[in-house]
């Protein structure tokens, strides 16, 4: 049961944090259409969830393989010098993750002190899913370059 949650972590959170986008956008419009009274929290938790629900949709996607790729040019070369362009790129790619979970952790870390303008929660609750979408991508790029050196 664990293996199979940790398996599919990214995709169980991004859906319950888009789940959490609808139900709250549900609950804005009821409070305002119905009570007449805005439950103004709403559109702010949305939009928070929401960022969850991109980034970690991203790397859900990111660990799937389905975001596109053009290899025509390498498709056309031969097959040790596409193997060090495709080795090349495997590594450029997990630099850039990397430095993108570096630069997102520090940016969510800087955020820490400005508060939303409703919830009055930490921005860091919205920055800081970059850096963990980053991070998971960062180990399914490893992943990846570990089966590229065993040769699968």
């Amino acid at each position: 049961m664990l293996r199979k949650v940790l398996a599919n972590l990214e995709e169980i959170l991004s859906s319950t944090a888009l789940a959490v986008v609808i139900l709250s956008v549900i609950y804005g419009v009821f409070t305002r259409y119905f009570l007449g009274n805005a439950a103004a929290w709403t559109n702010e938790l949305a939009a928070i969830a929401f960022t969850w629900a991109v980034f970690l949709g991203t790397a859900a996607a990111f660990k799937k393989k389905l975001h596109i790729g053009v290899d025509s040019f390498v498709a056309l070369l031969p097959r040790s010098f596409s193997r060090g362009i495709h080795l090349l790129m495997h590594l450029l790619l997990l630099l850039f993750l990397a430095y993108g979970c570096y630069i997102g952790f520090d940016f969510s870390i800087q955020s820490y002190k400005q508060p939303t303008s409703i919830l009055r929660l930490p921005n860091t609750y919205f920055y800081i899913s970059v850096p963990i979408s980053f991070g998971l991508m960062l180990v399914h790029q490893s992943r990846i370059l570990m089966q590229f050196f065993r040769g699968t």
